[in-house]
């Protein structure tokens, strides 16, 4: 028996999550559900987006089921709780699948099936911003000079050998473990020769004679995907650059809706769809439970739960290819509810 952690998170990831336990306690996986509280919710009811309790259960778990949080910029003290988890627990990897699945059409025309390894706790996302240049930053950064008597906003860019490194491996051992054909290393050393430099330097080491792999500058890879994506089949990147991406794979296969991921470390996991909380859609029961399902399946088969994982994708694509219980961003016409896709999800197992 499996313990995991399944926070709704805020929204309309409250709406994913009761879609998704519905068909959960149908599948019947030997797990024991434990709920928890993070996000914005969390934050207006205990003045933490992750509240002490919530960490506590997260230490004791085996996984985590992650819906969706809300976050606000410029409040004081406010910090993404998604974010935070992922640092908390080292989880270097975000694995994002993107196919064509049955009954979803990619708006190219075109089957898709590539996958994006994004390292995920370094870049920007580290969270070392100011304003204003304090004398002191201008003693370390004379090149900030220019800018003195202006008002000025940082952000550091922060590539780690060590994390480029285990990102890189574990980017090559997914694509020799699934048959993988090639790997392609994405960031933008031409203009970041320090960072994005590192990243390609150290990610060579690692795939040179193990694997077929190029190099490319992010802006020609966001251009290559949408020209031609059956090029691609591995993309290992940077943090800021993986997020950007992310969001254009997902829409070359249906939408962010269709979408799931991992957040991986070397002893823990968190599973979370790749779309937002959609404030707008909130108790409305509107959203997709697709991604949703997909990152619950993809938690089973990291917990080894591979029969149980295989029904609910069964089930899924089942409903899919029917194509009558669908929600509206992939049915506009004649579409249903949240749940009533998730239903039709659960009488298929």
């Amino acid at each position: 028996m499996k313990t995991v952690v399944y926070i709704p998170g805020d929204h309309s990831g409250l709406d994913m999550m009761e879609a998704c336990m519905l068909v959960m306690e149908e599948l019947n996986p030997p797990i024991r559900w434990v709920r928890a509280e993070a996000g914005l919710s969390a934050w207006e009811r205990w003045g933490d987006t992750v509240p002490p309790q919530t960490w506590e259960a997260l230490r004791e778990s085996d996984a985590c089921l992650f819906g969706a949080v809300t976050s606000v910029p410029g409040v004081k003290g406010f910090r993404s709780a998604i974010v935070q988890i992922r640092q908390a627990f080292d989880l270097y990897v975000n694995l994002r699948p993107f196919k064509t699945l049955p009954g979803v059409k990619s708006p190219l025309g075109k089957e898709i099936d590539l996958v994006l390894f994004r390292e995920n706790t370094e870049d920007l996302y580290v969270g070392i911003e100011r304003r204003g240049l304090e004398p002191k930053v201008l003693e370390a950064f004379p090149e900030l000079s220019r800018f003195a008597g202006q008002e000025v906003a940082i952000s550091l860019k922060v590539v780690t050998e060590r994390g480029s490194r285990r990102i890189a491996e574990a980017a090559l051992d997914y694509a020799l473990r699934h048959g993988r054909r090639s790997v392609t290393v994405v960031e933008k050393p031409n203009v970041c020769r320090a960072t994005g430099g590192m990243f390609v330097e150290v990610a060579r080491s690692v795939l040179e004679g193990r694997i077929e792999y190029r190099v490319e500058n992010v802006d020609a890879t966001a251009m290559w995907l949408i020209k031609a994506p059956e090029s691609y089949d591995v993309i290992l990147t940077t943090n800021a650059f993986g997020d950007v991406l992310s969001d254009e794979c997902a829409q070359l296969v249906g939408g962010l809706g269709v979408c799931g991921s991992a957040n991986l470390g070397d002893s823990w996991a968190l599973f979370e769809p790749a779309g937002g909380s959609v404030p707008k859609h909130a108790g409305k029961y509107l959203v997709n439970p697709t991604g949703m399902l997909i990152s619950a399946a993809m938690m089973l088969h990291h917990l080894g739960m591979e029969g149980h994982a295989g029904r609910l994708e069964r089930a899924l694509a089942s409903v899919l290819e029917e194509g009558i219980y669908l929600t509206y961003d992939l049915k506009p016409e004649g579409f249903v509810s949240t749940m009533r896709m998730a239903e039709a999800v659960a009488e298929r197992l």
